[in-house]
């Protein structure tokens, strides 16, 4: 089963995508807002991290930068929401 990190802060996007990507067979945690994302990536290690752009404290960018400046994060792949 694949894991995805799902980061965004708003509750609605949230609900959409728990609605849909655990049916479809993926195992998702859930991080709001890109601070949390970090803290977590050391207890996690996802197949692919879907990053909302825009968000309260550090946005999406920031994240991401923050996300692929550690090596053992670095190929992770993300996709901006």
């Amino acid at each position: 089963m694949k894991t995805l990190l799902l980061v965004d802060d708003v509750p609605s996007n949230l609900d959409v995508l728990l609605g849909v990507l655990p049916q479809a067979g993926y195992a998702v945690r859930v991080a709001e807002p890109g601070e949390r994302a970090l803290r977590q990536m050391p207890h996690t290690r996802p197949d692919l991290v879907l990053l909302d752009v825009m968000m309260r404290g550090i946005d999406g960018l920031e994240t991401c930068r923050r996300l692929k400046a550690e090596a053992a994060w670095r190929d992770i792949p993300v996709i901006f929401m």
